[in-house]
């Protein structure tokens, strides 16, 4: 049996090796071996992402209305309301996502703009020492398109940086990604925690678009080769070694 391997395992550790001092080196090793070793089960932002991503998958999810009403929050140890308007409730895993019209209006505008393509398609390519398997957001003709909710203001470099696109571009013979991403504007999960009404949803333009490259295909083993060996070094294989992916 060969290891199977997320393409999100290897940024993972992509990132860990590859941050430097002005990134304070605030990736950790015990980050990446959790990543192989743990269940990751979700936090505010994972799940906002989802209930975002499952408007554009599926159009009119399952979902409950939510009247206008009030925000309760503490600003300077001191309790503060502010109005919030109605909106949608979405169930994530057991905790309920709270979007407003707006914003699932966002997201429904960006899955017209895109009828034909393909939701949530998930490939496995034996690479030789490994399988590697990775779970494209939409696939449109011959162009992968991967959605992402964020909470701060982006920056180019980490997508471009991140071996994510080249993996999925070997993965699905493909030539073109591109990161769609859209920014819940002042978002405090303190304060905001599941509910997201009134928050600024805005779609970061233009998409980060990357290509398929000369090469692009042996920087892709020489990172499996040497993630294979750190696996290895630190005994974890075993956690590799499963029929699927959950």
């Amino acid at each position: 049996m060969k290891p199977l391997i997320r393409v999100t395992q290897l940024e993972a550790f992509r990132k860990y090796i590859e941050q430097s001092d002005y990134a304070s080196y605030e990736i950790t090793e015990q980050s990446v071996i959790d990543s192989i070793t743990g269940v990751f089960t979700g936090n505010f932002y994972t799940k906002i992402g989802k209930a975002f991503h499952k408007i554009i998958e599926e159009g009119a999810p399952k979902c409950e209305k939510v009247d206008a009403g009030e925000r309760t929050f503490l600003y300077y140890s001191k309790e503060q309301k502010e109005p919030v308007p109605c909106g949608r409730s979405f169930d994530i895993e057991g905790d309920k996502v709270i979007m407003d019209i707006p914003q699932c209006k966002t997201a429904l505008a960006y899955r017209g703009e895109y009828p034909n393509a393909f939701h949530e398609i998930r490939l496995y390519k034996d690479f030789g020492d490994a399988i590697i398997t990775g779970c494209a957001d939409m696939i449109d003709g011959i162009e992968i398109r991967d959605i992402k909710t964020k909470y701060s203001h982006p920056t180019d470099a980490d997508y471009i940086n991140s071996c994510q696109w080249k993996f999925y571009l070997q993965l699905f013979n493909a030539d073109i990604f591109h990161f769609d991403l859209f920014i819940f504007e002042g978002y405090d999960k303190e304060k905001h925690g599941y509910d997201v009404r009134g928050i600024p949803l805005k779609r970061y333009e233009p998409a980060i678009t990357c290509y398929r490259y000369d090469g692009m295909e042996q920087d892709n083993y020489n990172l499996l080769y040497l993630f294979l060996e750190w696996v290895e070094h630190r005994d974890l294989t075993k956690y590799l070694l499963k029929e699927t992916i959950e």
